[in-house]
């Protein structure tokens, strides 16, 4: 008996530090979204369909803001978008060593205020291109930067990201993922971005690093070995400042899906797969073979999927689009993507929102200098399911008859569907069916809440234009 009483006293302190672990695992507060197996679902369990936008190209360059203007956020609304994918830099996070800039702080957080305020869900994107502002691109400051900017292979312009192979882009990368002093300023600028919106629940998580480049380093071994590494502890110490968001990350630019990633499964809870897919020959703006070319995005976003799966996460399409000087051409791919992004149940945020659109003359912006929408905003602006109470299992819209129809497998989740339906696509109202439930609008929002009946397993709407 004394035996066991000495013994049940000595594992007193260890139940109990066991039983604060438990705990401490199962009690992390989420932010407004979550990951759920290949899922993003909110707060009620809903999955949600995200489709957004890229703030954007601005974010680049000094002052390193997407806009100056609160009708900017209103603007994204009015499409109907529920994410953001916020562009910002190291750059103007630390612009001297070890000095951070506070007052771009503000001016981040009042922007996204202005977003996360009418109820559009905000990621923080640690963007870079080419390295630096130094080498034609952006991302950090000049003082973490090495190399010869005269050694760059083409002028800074619309050929721009014809200078990754040069040699002080080389030079940076392959410093940056070796010096462990160098990262720990990255990791630190980071982890004050965290600190200062882990309290807006619709800050819904942060972006590790836009489009790695391998520097010096074959692409698999970059992956496994230098990335992968770096990864863990950014998000690690993002978790420190923020436990509740989600981790959204890439792999090797050059493996997005075609060819396919080897980046290792990261072991971490709630993180998204968020790579980018642009059809060769966009960014110069040449005519597609359209077939070719959509048939491609269905490619990568299958492989995209397969990848996802294999890390155990969902996955988002973070980047994509066309130039607006391929006209009709970049109208139907704009679609294809769209549609493709309906065929896999997938999100995505299309690059981008610029007022200026100035970045080395990109010219992908959806709007002009004077914020009237370019064309494409028209193939963009389209009925989606923004939250589904159950597990989505298809999803498509015609740009013939203006169709929608959404499918989906019950699971128990009480919550309305949520449909986004814009009334430029449906300027004389919609006329609906439904497999069972009720349905009502909000016109204010454009939005269709559709509740269905717990004892039917399968449900489906169709949505079609009245004419």
């Amino acid at each position: 008996m004394f035996k066991k009483l000495v013994l049940i006293i000595f594992l007193i302190p260890f139940i109990s530090m066991l039983t604060k672990c438990s705990n401490s695992k199962t009690s992390t507060v989420y932010k407004a979204l979550h990951t759920e197996g290949q899922w993003i679902v909110d707060s009620q369990g809903r999955v949600v369909i995200l489709r957004g936008i890229n703030a954007g190209g601005d974010s680049k360059i000094p002052p390193f803001i997407p806009f100056t203007s609160e009708t900017s956020a209103a603007q994204i609304k009015s499409w109907g978008m529920n994410l953001v994918r916020y562009v910002t830099v190291w750059e103007a996070l630390e612009p001297t060593e070890g000095v951070y800039n506070t007052d771009y702080l503000d001016d981040m957080a009042q922007r996204v205020s202005w977003l996360t305020s009418r109820g559009i869900y905000v990621f923080i994107d640690m963007h870079q291109d080419l390295f630096a502002r130094e080498f034609c691109g952006d991302g950090a400051p000049q003082w973490a930067t090495t190399g010869d900017p005269s050694q760059l292979a083409v002028p800074c312009g619309q050929n721009w990201f014809l200078n990754y192979p040069s040699p002080p882009v080389m030079q940076s990368f392959t410093r940056f993922w070796t010096d462990t002093t160098l990262q720990s300023h990255f990791i630190n600028a980071f982890k004050m971005v965290a600190r200062k919106f882990r309290d807006n629940n619709m800050v819904v998580g942060y972006e590790l690093f836009n489009e790695p480049w391998n520097g010096n380093f074959t692409g698999s071994t970059f992956e496994k070995d230098y990335l992968a590494p770096f990864y863990l502890k950014v998000i690690d110490a993002i978790r420190a400042e923020d436990p509740g968001a989600m981790i959204f990350f890439e792999p090797y630019v050059l493996s997005a899906g075609i060819p396919q990633s080897n980046l290792p499964r990261l072991y971490r809870n709630n993180i998204v797969y968020a790579p980018h897919y642009y059809v060769a020959g966009v960014l110069t703006g040449p005519a597609q073979n359209l077939a070719s070319a959509i048939g491609s995005i269905d490619q990568d976003l299958t492989l995209v999927q397969q990848k996802a799966q294999q890390l155990g996460t969902p996955a988002l399409l973070g980047e994509f689009g066309a130039y607006p000087v391929t006209t009709t051409t970049g109208a139907d791919l704009i679609q294809g993507y769209y549609n493709m992004l309906d065929k896999h149940l997938m999100g995505g945020t299309i690059w981008d929102y610029a007022v200026n659109d100035t970045w080395n003359n990109e010219g992908m912006s959806l709007i002009n200098p004077d914020m009237s929408e370019r064309p494409y905003v028209n193939d963009v602006v389209r009925p989606y399911p923004m939250a589904v109470a159950g597990i989505p299992t298809l999803i498509s819209f015609s740009t013939t008859t203006d169709e929608f129809r959404l499918e989906f497998d019950g699971n128990g989740v009480t919550a309305p569907t949520i449909i986004y339906i814009p009334s430029r696509v449906y300027p004389a109202g919609i006329y609906v069916q439904t497999s069972d439930g009720i349905y009502n609008t909000d016109t204010t929002s454009s939005e269709l809440y559709f509740t269905t009946t717990s004892t039917i397993q399968k449900h489906w709407i169709s949505i079609t234009p009245v004419r």
